[in-house]
């Protein structure tokens, strides 16, 4: 008992440590990524789809993670089809409303 008192800092150190190390497992576990499920139209290839939504990523490591996302063991898809992709990548979808001075109408 008196080496738990003489030491009860290095115990409380110890403790808290262990209180920190449940805490960041537990927080950092419910940060998983948010899919969206978006529905394969005709046409539709997971290239023309990297061209639209793979932002600064290169389209082969995009099309990568959505092959491994979907359980996909080709690039190849159908119209009809559901794919999830995570939604912070769909924040590089273009704006189709805005029209550019080099555009030709």
């Amino acid at each position: 008992m008196t080496f738990i008192q003489k030491n009860s800092y290095v115990f409380g150190f110890f403790f808290l440590i262990l209180i920190l190390s449940f805490y960041y497992v537990l927080s950092h576990n419910n940060n998983q990524a948010h899919t969206v499920q978006m529905k394969i139209e005709q046409g539709d290839t997971l290239w023309t789809l990297a061209d639209e939504y793979s932002g600064n990523i290169p389209h082969h490591e995009w099309i990568d993670e959505i092959m491994r996302e979907n359980n996909l063991t080709a690039p190849v898809i159908t119209a009809g089809q559901t794919l999830l992709i995570p939604d912070e990548q769909l924040d590089f979808a273009p704006d189709d409303s805005l029209k550019l001075a080099s555009d030709a109408e």
